[in-house]
């Protein structure tokens, strides 16, 4: 107890961390209502259409993954956050276990209370959503309402994965009475990673231009997930070692501090770049056959061929598209958040490193545009990189899109450049984080 009451006294004297977390939990939360409000909306449209249960599936299975991660970022945060307290425990004399055990429960009880907070916030997210056209009327309020079994699952679920997050993230830290943790350079990525990310990519493009509906409609829907899902696979294989290789000739090649830092942080540890950028790029690789989709759709109910489709499948385009809008703010929040956190967590990790280059003399400034320049080259790589991918696998609506509908396209280039804003978006608000390392007493000065 007097261990928990040491953690608990060190947070109230610096409680912008803990409010981030909180903040990260609570944000987690409503989202994660949210999509499972619109799911059952979507599973409760009078219609024998089969789109609709389609589209609730798509909705879970696209924001499920960002999600998760954001969760699992928000725990690893609180655990990191307090290595060097958990550190001079040991030095104290309490045992490993008891370490473990108390910093699990001080990152369990801050995410359950975020968890908390977002779950009395979904409480009016019926009346927001209500807002929205479904079907082609008016929603309600009683129609994103949830059974009780899932309203209690949902807080239970995320406090468990943040449980075990913070279990996950906490492994480095009791090693020894002196809370020693070893940092190892990363391993160089294999080029063959490039070579199998290539193949991959280009067989599922050439397959899903040969399929075929004289297939049969249930194995064309297989191939095609599995094209798809291959290639979502291979982005998370390939990314970390275009990125690695950029990072590295652009360090060879600029003559500015902060870019060079920044550069070689990066190839230090390409994976750890890609995760915190892996939301926009699963959204991105979705977002263009999507967005492509939608504007072939809107040209075909714009003409006479709209007399082929029955009025249920015209107000279904119109849900899709409703659903599409939705799960990219989601995702885009989600990436924001992520981005939050993970760099709340690089600060505090290379606490030295920031406070040595603030020793000599780099402005503050110049530190922030280094932690800009780590997130945004991995974004302009994951976002370019996933939207290429997805354009070939789905050459002929993207050509279609280009051609039929500008409005579509340049709809698409918009919601790109708001992913990347809202990354921006994510960087400064650890500014904070950056400011209290730097002036912290413990620095030595």
């Amino acid at each position: 107890m007097t261990a928990m009451w040491m953690l608990a006294a060190a947070t109230r004297r610096d409680p912008s961390l803990a409010w981030l977390q909180l903040t990260a939990s609570a944000v987690t939360t409503v989202l994660s209502f949210g999509v499972a409000m619109l799911t059952a909306a979507f599973l409760r449209v009078p219609s024998d259409e089969i789109g609709y249960p389609v589209l609730a599936i798509v909705l879970v299975g696209f924001v499920f993954v960002p999600l998760a991660t954001l969760g699992t970022a928000t725990a690893r945060l609180t655990a990191r956050s307090r290595d060097d307290r958990l550190a001079t425990l040991r030095l104290l004399g309490v045992s490993a276990a008891r370490v473990r055990r108390t910093a699990l429960a001080e990152a369990t009880l801050i995410a359950a209370i975020g968890i908390a907070a977002g779950t009395a916030v979904s409480l009016a997210l019926p009346f927001a959503l209500s807002a929205l056209t479904i079907y082609g009327q008016p929603s309600t309020p009683s129609a994103f309402a949830l059974p009780i079994a899932v309203r209690a699952v949902i807080p239970i679920a995320l406090t468990v994965i943040a449980m075990g997050s913070a279990m996950a993230g906490l492994r480095r830290v009791t090693i020894s009475p002196l809370g020693v943790r070893i940092r190892r350079d990363a391993p160089r990525l294999s080029w063959l990673r490039i070579v199998l990310g290539a193949a991959v990519i280009v067989g599922a493009a050439l397959l899903t231009q040969v399929v075929s509906p004289e297939w049969g409609l249930a194995v064309v829907f297989v191939v095609l997930a599995l094209a798809v899902l291959a290639v979502m696979g291979v982005l998370g294989l390939v990314g970390p070692w275009i990125v690695a290789t950029t990072a590295r000739i652009r360090a060879r090649r600029t003559s500015d501090g902060a870019r060079l830092i920044a550069m070689r942080s990066i190839a230090d540890d390409p994976k750890a770049s890609w995760r915190q950028v892996s939301a926009i790029a699963l959204t991105s690789f979705i977002m263009v056959p999507a967005v492509a989709m939608m504007g072939y759709l809107d040209v075909i109910r714009a003409s006479d061929s709209r007399e082929i489709m029955t009025d249920d499948q015209l107000l279904m385009f119109a849900d899709a598209r409703t659903m599409l809008l939705s799960a990219i703010v989601i995702a885009f929040l989600v990436a924001g958040c992520q981005v939050a956190i993970t760099q709340s967590a690089a600060v505090l990790e290379r606490r030295e490193l920031f406070v040595a280059l603030d020793r000599l003399g780099i402005p503050r400034g110049a530190l922030m545009r280094m932690r800009r320049e780590e997130v945004m080259m991995p974004a302009f790589v994951a976002v370019a990189g996933s939207a290429a991918a997805a354009s070939l696998l789905s050459f002929v609506l993207v050509l279609m899109m280009l051609i039929m509908s500008p409005i579509s396209s340049a709809t698409l280039v918009l919601l790109l450049a708001a992913g990347i804003l809202m990354l921006l978006t994510g960087v400064s608000i650890t500014r904070p984080v950056l400011l209290r390392v730097l002036t912290a007493p413990e620095r030595g000065e």
